[in-house]
């Protein structure tokens, strides 16, 4: 009982002991609070397990505290600020996005017969390519991929993301400068507006007082539970396929309440008091980091296998896509900086566009792609999940 009330509090306690490691030290800082979340759990468990903690509890706790965090990620999402972007920004994103979808799911003809469950992949890559790593998490949840397969795409994102990130910010603008037409200014920079979102994505912290700071995360995540309550008590009360009862039903609806939660983020997103309340992207975060370590806690290791190919797959969604945007931005006649930030936005989501748009010296893309970086987040959950399901009745 002492052991599990210690795990418990392991899984509350390290991600904030993280990022605060993480604020200071570089190293960490690179390889991202995630990766070191999932690590620090799976170090944690043996000793956890010998002194007689429940693992079971972790799994079944590490459940609540994603659907939880998906909302909150969501709840600053202000779509309607989409309609600021340009045309050719939305064409490069979506192209981004159809990219992603054909290399996925030949992918996964490929690998199939090689990679068990290959399905749960090409969704995760595409909810991660298209949003960011919380997308992965959820999608991963929701698909029932497991901590072990969550874990080790992670840890393949991490190697395959560090290269192309390098590539953005060192050859990637000369290169493409050869081969898509220049932008053109459209004058419709806005530095506040763009400057706050920064702040939101980056986690940096924003000038509230501790006490309103402190209820304002209290309520944002009190109404994400009564999200979390409502797409439960909704898949309580659908038929089982296999003679389950009560909460036993709800382990053949988990990509559906994913898919409820998600959608209550994004109906939320629109209520202005919700979006501009402090602290809700930096408190999902911090949700799906205390999932990271549950899920580190419960990796087996004994079932690692194919790591590899895993590897291999995810390096030919990833590139693949880059490439077929490439091919695609060039028939479109995108310029090379809207096909670079979208890149950006869809593989990295909002936080890495600042970097890769000083790279490119250019301001005015700095908000266009934070806004394709929140739209791959609101749409990410809807498109993996439908991928990894359609995959699988094809598999």
């Amino acid at each position: 009982m002492i052991a599990s009330i210690i795990m418990i509090l392991v899984i509350m306690l390290i991600p904030r002991i993280i990022m605060l490691a993480s604020e200071r030290i570089l190293f960490l800082r690179t390889i991202g609070p995630v990766f070191i979340c999932y690590v620090t759990g799976f170090l944690l468990s043996t000793p956890l397990k010998n002194a007689g903690a429940d693992i079971t509890l972790a799994a079944d706790l590490s459940s609540v505290l994603v659907l939880i965090g998906m909302p909150l990620i969501l709840f600053s999402a202000n779509l309607p600020a989409l309609k600021k972007l340009a045309k050719p920004m939305i064409i490069s994103f979506n192209i981004n996005i159809i990219a992603v979808l054909i290399v996925a799911i030949v992918s996964f003809f490929i690998f199939n017969e090689i990679l068990p469950n290959a399905h749960n992949i090409s969704g995760m890559l595409v909810g991660t390519y298209t949003g960011g790593t919380p997308n992965m998490i959820a999608i991963g949840h929701g698909l029932n991929a497991g901590p072990e397969r969550i874990m080790l795409l992670q840890t393949a994102d991490m190697i395959g993301g560090g290269i192309y990130f390098f590539m953005l910010l060192s050859i990637m603008p000369r290169a493409m400068k050869k081969i898509l037409p220049e932008y053109k200014p459209v004058g419709s920079y806005n530095i506040d507006e763009a400057k706050y979102y920064a702040e939101t994505f980056s986690g940096e912290k924003q000038s509230v007082k501790p006490f309103k700071a402190f209820m304002s995360r209290v309520s944002l995540v009190s109404v994400s539970i009564i999200c979390v309550l409502i797409s439960t008590g909704i898949c309580l009360l659908l038929p089982s396929r296999y003679g389950n009862t009560g909460l036993a039903k709800l382990g053949e609806y988990t990509a559906l309440i994913m898919l409820l939660v998600t959608s209550f983020g994004i109906i939320l997103s629109f209520v202005k008091k919700i979006r501009n309340a402090p602290g809700s992207y930096s408190s999902g975060q911090y949700f799906l980091l205390m999932f990271s370590v549950g899920m580190g806690l419960c990796f087996d290791l004994s079932a690692v296998s194919s790591s590899l190919v895993l590897l291999g797959m995810l390096l030919i969604i990833q590139f693949g896509t880059v490439l077929l945007h490439i091919i695609m931005a060039r028939i479109w006649k995108i310029d090379y900086h809207t096909m670079i930030i979208t890149s950006t936005a869809g593989v990295f989501g909002p936080a890495f566009i600042i970097p890769v748009a000083n790279a490119l010296h250019n301001d005015e893309i700095i908000l266009p792609g934070i806004l394709c970086g929140i739209l791959g987040y609101a749409i990410g959950n809807y498109l993996g999940i439908g991928v990894g399901q359609l995959l699988y009745l094809l598999g």
